[in-house]
């Protein structure tokens, strides 16, 4: 990537990699952002000669760096913040990219009630999405000024209109891909946005010359969606449309097993760890953001479920819920904890004991804790409604040390790589979560032992750095073939 290739690389995400602040002292300081996607991001530029990173100034001392000569340079990172109007913002990511896009592509909408489209939502497209979107691509143009052929990377929902806006300035000779890592609906559920979102998404995806999915499944929706939604022809993995040839691509987002190795034996994690082996019987494990998509209540009701199908279980497993609460001021997700609060606890009072509560439930961002219960899993959760991937279901199976059983969702994005070695549940039934939980729970030690090696070798064999090197080798072959 940008080695003798092509230009520069611009990478370019709505969260950067670091957030700066003004310590006590007076002095800026940074922390490294967290999650999958900014250790993906950081696996590209590491790969990548004198390239930038892109990103939303969310401090207030995020803009002022975003006020000095660009790109600013920090560890081994040279970022370029955007400062967005406040206002635009509030509009693009709390009115129209969460909840509308991430509630479309998530499938999470009671149809016959919601969503109610109407001025608000062109309000929020028109002086939102669209001028925030215009801002980044602003960021890139002035990034690739004097550059012949730049490489620019684009991830995710809240960037769908920055192709069609840097194509339209920067012409053919820039390589451009927009990455989405969240799920992609089939065409009837696109069809739920108004006409100006879905073919306006389309038309500036489609400017794109790769269009990259985590899984094989949304790739296909995404090229039918292209197909249904604009009559765009689809031949194999390439989309024909206006007299241009889009690649659309699978690249399974993966982790670094070093990392996770590494933090298994941190002092942080071992500290925990007494707390989560002090925990009574088996551990069932979940570790989620609040999101209505991880669907934590039908996880504590097919829990439920199971101790009163299998009363001899009670005081044998303990469920430890560990969520990191998100988008709390979203009402949605403001309700759905409430929910999932009101559900572990019902759970605890019908099943649990003097000496033994059913469900352990943290809502708080502790992620030491969450790796240690990972090393000690016996069983672990993951029944996503619908997921873009999914990384906790690879993260554990790398580190357990307990042969430990994945029940994971046919809906995760993960289910396509490590479907084989994991009990598959279909997310809206409890009773085959029920099912699948005892199964888990009574499974042979031989059977265990077979499917926790089949899931850690799946993860070895893709891990960041291929997932990385993927996409590069497209890029070039990309370039090859348009001369």
């Amino acid at each position: 990537m940008a080695h003798g290739e092509g230009g520069r690389t611009i990478v370019v995400s709505n969260r950067g990699p670091v957030t700066f602040t003004r310590g006590e002292s007076g002095e800026r300081e940074h922390s490294r952002g967290a999650g999958g996607l900014v250790t993906a991001l950081n696996a590209v530029l590491r790969r990548a000669e004198n390239a930038v990173w892109i990103a939303s100034a969310q401090s207030e001392e995020d803009v002022a760096v975003s006020k000095e000569p660009a790109p600013y340079e920090v560890e081994d990172l040279r970022i370029r913040l955007v400062e967005h109007d406040p206002a635009s913002y509030d509009l693009m990511y709390n009115e129209l990219a969460n909840p509308l896009l991430w509630f479309v592509q998530h499938g999470l909408y009671d149809l016959p009630y919601s969503p109610t489209l109407g001025d608000e939502t062109r309000r929020a497209w028109e002086e939102g999405y669209v001028p925030v979107n215009r801002n980044f691509a602003d960021a890139v143009i002035e990034t690739a000024a004097d550059e012949d052929s730049p490489t620019i990377l684009l991830h995710d929902y809240q960037l769908y209109m920055t192709p069609l806006f840097v194509r339209e300035r920067l012409g053919a000779g820039a390589f451009l891909s927009l990455f989405v890592h969240i799920p992609w609906p089939e065409p009837d559920l696109w069809r739920v946005l108004p006409h100006y979102i879905r073919e306006g998404v389309l038309e500036s995806l489609l400017s794109a010359d790769v269009v990259a999915f985590h899984t094989h499944r949304y790739a296909r929706a995404f090229a039918e969606t292209a197909a249904d939604v604009l009559g765009a022809e689809v031949e194999g993995g390439v989309i024909h449309y206006r007299g241009r040839d889009v690649w659309v691509r699978a690249y399974p987002i993966s982790i670094d097993p070093g990392e996770f190795e590494d933090l298994a034996s941190s002092e942080a994690v071992l500290e925990e760890e007494r707390f989560v082996r002090g925990l009574p019987g088996k551990l069932l494990l979940r570790v989620d953001r609040t999101d209505l998509s991880k669907n934590v209540v039908r996880g504590f009701l097919a829990y439920g479920r199971m101790l009163e199908r299998h009363p001899e279980m009670k005081g044998e497993v303990t469920f430890l819920a560990q969520l990191q609460p998100s988008r709390t001021d979203i009402r949605e997700y403001a309700a759905y904890m409430e929910a999932v609060g009101r559900t572990a606890e019902e759970v605890n009072e019908e099943h649990g004991t003097g000496s033994w509560r059913p469900i352990e439930l943290y809502m708080e961002d502790n992620f030491p804790r969450s790796v240690a219960a990972y090393k000690n899993f016996d069983v672990l959760l993951v029944n996503a409604v619908r997921d873009g991937m999914n990384l906790v279901a690879k993260e554990a199976a790398v580190i357990n040390e307990k042969n430990g059983v994945l029940v994971l969702s046919e809906n995760a994005g993960a289910h396509e790589e490590l479907g084989e070695h994991a009990l598959t549940i279909n997310p809206y039934d409890i009773d085959e979560q029920a099912e699948a939980i005892h199964a888990a729970l009574s499974m042979p030690e031989e059977e265990r032992e077979i499917r926790a090696k089949g899931l850690r070798e799946t993860v070895r064999s893709n891990t960041i750095e291929d997932w990385v090197e993927a996409q590069i080798e497209d890029i070039e072959a990309y370039r090859e073939l348009q001369g």
